[in-house]
């Protein structure tokens, strides 16, 4: 099948197929353990993202594929690394205006 030069072939619904189970699995392991993850949305991003881009190396092949990850590499990276700089800032907030209130209940 051919949509608008998108070729439909049965890799593409097997890839498509898998990386939707995958999507829906993901999901749900991400909710159970929400408390848990929930610090590392950026982090759970790439991996799902990665398994996308990995999948795709068997439609598009792997020199497609591996310039598809460099360019995802360039674009996330600064995202990760912003989160990170963002949890430790919050973090230490949380701490001050733990150490405040305490000194305040003190006095």
């Amino acid at each position: 099948m051919d949509i608008n030069k998108l070729q439909i072939s049965e890799e593409m619904a097997m890839a498509f197929l898998f990386l939707l189970l995958f999507g829906v699995s993901y999901n749900l392991m991400v909710e159970k353990w929400q408390k848990r993850t929930q610090r590392y949305t950026a982090e759970l991003v790439v991996g799902g993202v990665l398994i996308t881009v990995l999948v795709s190396g068997f439609l598009i092949g792997l020199e497609s594929m591996l310039t598809v990850l460099v360019l995802f590499v360039a674009s996330g990276t600064p995202m990760v690394v912003g989160a990170w700089l963002r949890t430790a800032r919050d973090e230490e907030h949380a701490k001050h205006v733990a150490e405040e209130s305490l000194k305040e209940l003190t006095k």
